[in-house]
């Protein structure tokens, strides 16, 4: 696991947490960015979260552990450039 995944992967429960109350809804990125933003656990380090990180169909190279070996489950789908599904996660 590369620096930049286990970086990223540190975000993954707050930010599955965070996106709980928007399951099944499509929302931009900025709209992801507010919601970290305004996320007590993200607030500080949400400039480092993008949705593409935790993408079940998108995948960057220091990607999140939800993504990279499936470890847990990707928060989001990729709909279109700057839109992801929130996935309905267990």
């Amino acid at each position: 696991m590369n620096g930049w995944t286990k970086t990223v992967s540190r975000f993954h429960n707050d930010l599955k947490v965070a996106m709980e109350p928007y399951q099944g809804r499509q929302l931009r990125t900025h709209e992801i960015a507010k919601i970290t933003f305004n996320t007590p656990n993200l607030t500080h380090d949400s400039q480092f979260i993008y949705p593409s990180d935790h993408c079940i169909n998108h995948t960057n190279k220091g990607s999140c552990f939800c993504v990279l070996h499936g470890e847990g489950e990707p928060i989001f789908e990729k709909i279109k450039r700057g839109l992801y599904l929130v996935r309905k996660t267990g």
